[in-house]
């Protein structure tokens, strides 16, 4: 039996909602009943429930309020909404704050019970997930990458046991997709094995909790892959994978470290398949498509529009045609317009549709050390240009697609000619100063570091590397910290909804406002309030 918190304000429902429902049939027991967003929060300090339905409109703390304090709080709990009014930007904010779902009030009890029955099926099956132990999980991983790579459509045996796996059941249709992390190799370079693991875990729990528990496929978590076998009918599936894929992204830029670790994601979709033949062949030809990868990245790819054959390799002539290109550049310190050379090249290569990786890696790593070569015999750093140039060179051989060989070709260049150049202190303190006041001034809009870096006219890694350099700190962690500091002068002031300041400061996700806010203070922003509340 799950526990169920209501939390209303009005007493006519506070009387009400316990008795009209049935709970104990649709596998609830009301543990409590509230009557506004404080009062619940007290509750939940003393006892655990795993659903809440709430009011939105009260006094005090209101629904949304109390969602996200609940979100941040006790994760696990499913907020649901409950209102006298049909209010869109209500339900959208709802969605925002880590809200489950959205009940009329003048739906009556039938809509209640079908919400609920839906709810308790969603807790059974993330309990059997708790339940599960991680040996289960790896079993169902390595068989199902068995039957696949085998193609063993014809053995029997194979078929039930993936059947008894809880993999694939006959006579239905399936869509296989997968979806791999872009830069798999070069952040396990940079972050190291811990960081990836835990990355992998993050996406596989998301994954899980978007498709595997509202019984729209089954996820496979497959080494540095996840496989998830959909079940949706035709008319939904589009929508729902572009809407995964989507709110996937979001959420791993939210979970970034920094600016500089990348955790760009790409999606390979299957055609409809009816049986485990067609769904071995499926695997396996979609798997070949994410060669394509080096050129697309950062997107969804669909098997059907993708071309096996048309695979385009750099030719050494063309290496040679674009080295003598670029070395008048080099030669002639024109820094500003080699960058501008690089960016066009990078956008020629990617609609040329180059698949071979290597090539390019072997072009750029020829690139840095002719322009050591270049460089190392005009300035007196050579100790220096060599020891980044052999980071940059490896930081190379991990990438995975142009685009970030390309972000790491620029780095170098604009690195080197830095040091060639040795601009004045005063001159960079300048620069530090103006963007500090930029983004002082822009901290509630969505800024970036290229926004910034085109503001005070220099490229984004040299801001970067002065942030680093005089100020010891990133970026972002910069603008958060003049975020959260806004943030904390407007809690102060009871007129301002915590959900109205996420917007104020910045960021259009409240509950990702509200966990940020956390992690650096401590507090809730509603903790926060209570503790230093005029």
């Amino acid at each position: 039996m799950y526990r169920l918190l209501i939390v209303e304000d009005e007493e006519i429902f506070r009387t009400v909602l316990p008795t009209i429902i049935d709970w104990n049939s649709i596998g609830f027991e009301v543990a409590g009943v509230c009557e506004n967003g404080y009062k619940a929060l007290e509750f939940l300090d003393k006892t655990e429930v795993d659903a809440i339905l709430t009011d939105i409109r009260m006094p005090v703390l209101n629904g949304l309020e109390l969602a996200m304090e609940v979100k941040s709080k006790f994760p696990k709990t499913k907020v649901t909404l409950f209102s006298a009014f049909n209010e869109f930007d209500y339900a959208r904010k709802g969605l925002e704050c880590g809200v489950y779902g959205y009940i009329l009030k003048s739906d009556g009890e039938d809509e209640i019970v079908h919400h609920f029955t839906k709810l308790k099926d969603v807790l059974d099956k993330e309990n059997q997930i708790r339940m599960d132990s991680e040996d289960i999980w790896r079993q169902r991983e390595i068989l199902f990458k068995e039957i696949m790579e085998s193609n063993s459509n014809t053995n029997e045996k194979a078929v039930t046991n993936i059947q008894k796996a809880g993999v694939f059941v006959k006579n239905k249709d399936y869509r296989i997709t997968l979806f791999r992390l872009d830069e798999y190799k070069h952040l396990t370079f940079y972050s190291g094995a811990d960081r990836v693991r835990s990355i992998h875990e993050f996406i596989r729990g998301y994954l899980y909790e978007h498709i595997e528990i509202q019984n729209k496929g089954t996820v496979i978590s497959l080494n540095e892959m996840f496989c998830v076998l959909w079940t949706l009918p035709e008319k939904d599936f589009v929508q729902t994978v572009t809407e995964v894929f989507s709110n996937l992204k979001e959420e791993l830029g939210m979970y970034k470290k920094n600016e500089d670790e990348c955790l760009d994601i790409s999606c390979v979709i299957g055609n409809t398949t009816a049986n485990l033949q067609e769904l071995c062949h499926s695997y396996l030809h979609i798997r070949e498509a994410f060669l394509h990868k080096a050129y697309i990245g950062n997107c969804m790819i669909n098997e059907s529009e993708l071309d096996p054959n048309s695979k385009r390799i750099f030719t050494f002539m063309e290496e040679e045609r674009l080295m003598k290109e670029i070395m008048p550049l080099v030669n002639g310190k024109a820094h500003v317009k080699l960058i501008e050379y690089l960016d066009t090249l990078k956008n020629q290569l990617i609609d040329s549709k180059l698949t071979d990786i290597d090539m390019i890696s072997g072009f750029a790593v020829k690139l840095v050390l002719s322009i050591v070569g270049e460089l190392g015999q005009m300035g007196k750093k050579s100790d220096v240009f060599l020891e980044k140039s052999n980071y940059a060179i490896k930081e190379i051989g991990y990438c995975e697609t142009i685009v970030m060989i390309f972000k790491k070709l620029e780095a170098f260049t604009v690195e080197a000619f830095d040091l060639l150049n040795e601009e004045s202190p005063m001159k960079n303190r300048r620069i530090v100063d103006e963007a500090l006041a930029y983004i002082r001034k822009n901290y509630s809009g969505q800024i970036s570091l290229e926004e910034l870096a085109r503001h005070v006219n220099v490229h984004p890694v040299h801001v970067s590397r002065l942030f680093s350099k005089d100020l010891g700190q990133t970026f972002k962690h910069i603008l958060t910290e003049v975020r959260i500091e806004e943030a904390k002068r407007l809690l102060k002031d009871i007129n301002y909804r915590v959900y109205e300041i996420s917007s104020l400061v910045g960021y259009e996700k409240p509950r990702y406002f509200s966990e940020l806010f956390r992690s650096v203070t401590g507090l809730t922003p509603l903790e926060y309030r209570e503790k230093y509340k005029g």
